[in-house]
This record gives structure tokens, C-alpha cells and sequence, in this order.
């Protein structure tokens, strides 16, 4: 009976449902060799770069970042806005296409930052099937040098990736999705899968 039971056990173990962990990922990463020697602790998040971005779909975007980072990295992650950068000066990013170094020393010592993330959305879609296409820098404020880059590129028409996205939304246990979600939201709502794909740059973190 001992066997018999420990048989079955071993076959339920077998036989348990896939989890977000077995979620295929499509980002990719590049970090620098000395990369633990920095100490990051309070890290900035700054808007995402992107010409035709309207303001609804920035915010919708970077508070799927950020909700993500929160959670998925040992970060505390500060959200910084428009109006954070405009009391900076000499910056101007979204006609520039990117943040002057003198930007994030800056915010670094407004906000007590030891690094920021940078990050530039290279395509999007709203509508389904949703696309993104991210590139995010962690720049260090100690050398404003980027320290860790990802990127990751996820297209809602291609199978692989709805079936990682359905793995990952299963164990989403935040307050913000707690409850009758349905099941196809994270295919149809633009944070969702803003969040999705910080989620997958988050571990390569």
C-alpha cells in the first residue's frame, strides 16, 4: 500500500499544471562583467520613448512596468512622469529620442536614485492582435553608463506567445487582477500586456 501510495504521488507530481515559471521567454539580456558590484536599491522608472505614443497609452504602458518591476525585480521602483522631467533641465526627450546623462544625474540625486530605467518602444500595437517591441537600459547614476540592457519583442498572432502569456496569467495573484478576470483580457488590455512583457525582461534580472 506504501508503494502503491507513493506511486500515485509520483504520478500527480508528474501530471501538475503547467505554472508561469514554465512560460517560454523572449527576451533577451546583455549585462556588464562587473554588475553585482553595483548596489541598487531604489531604481527610477522613466516614461517610455516612443514617437507616436499617446499620453493614455504611455501612462496604460508604464504602469504595466512598473507594477511588474515592483513585484518581478528586489528593486524599490520609483515612478517618474512628465511633469518629473520637466523640472529638469535640459531635457527634452521625446523630441530627442533619448535621455541626456545629465537627465538622470539629475533625477538621481532629486529622487535619491542609484539607477534608472531608460527605455525606448520600438512598436506597438493596441488593437488585437497586440504587438510590442521594448528596449529597456538600467543605467547606473553613479557612472550614467548602462549597466544591463534587455529587449523583448511579443506579437499576440503568433501561438507560442499567447501560450506563454496564458501560463504567466494564470498565477497573477496581484489585487489589481484578483477575481473574474477574463479569460482573453490579457490578449485585449494594453497594460496587461505591457506587464507581460516587463515580466519577461524581469527575469533576466
Amino acid at each position: 500500500e506504501i508503494t502503491a501510495l507513493a506511486l500515485c504521488c509520483a504520478l500527480s507530481a508528474c501530471t501538475s499544471a503547467p505554472t508561469r515559471q514554465d512560460a517560454e521567454l523572449f527576451a533577451t539580456a546583455r549585462v556588464v562583467t562587473d554588475f553585482e558590484s553595483y548596489d541598487l536599491r531604489r531604481v527610477g522608472l522613466l516614461p517610455l520613448l516612443h514617437d507616436e505614443l499617446l499620453a493614455e497609452q504611455s501612462a496604460s504602458i508604464q504602469s504595466g512596468f512598473l507594477g511588474e518591476f515592483s513585484r518581478s525585480t528586489p528593486f524599490e521602483v520609483v515612478c517618474l512622469d512628465s511633469a518629473d522631467l520637466a523640472e529638469i533641465p535640459g531635457s527634452d526627450p521625446y523630441r530627442r529620442g533619448w535621455y541626456d546623462p545629465r537627465t538622470i544625474i539629475s533625477l538621481a540625486r532629486r529622487y535619491k536614485l542609484d539607477a534608472v530605467f531608460v527605455g525606448t518602444l520600438a512598436d506597438t500595437q493596441f488593437f488585437a492582435p497586440q504587438r510590442i517591441s521594448a528596449q529597456v537600459d538600467l543605467v547606473a547614476c553613479e557612472t550614467g553608463a548602462s549597466i544591463w540592457t534587455g529587449a523583448v519583442h511579443l506579437d499576440a498572432s503568433d501561438s507560442h506567445v499567447r501560450e506563454s502569456l496564458m501560463l504567466w496569467r494564470e498565477e497573477s495573484t496581484s489585487d489589481d487582477y484578483r477575481g473574474s478576470e477574463p479569460n482573453d483580457l490579457a490578449l485585449i488590455s494594453p497594460r496587461r500586456f505591457a506587464r507581460f512583457a516587463a515580466w519577461q525582461l524581469a527575469q533576466l534580472l
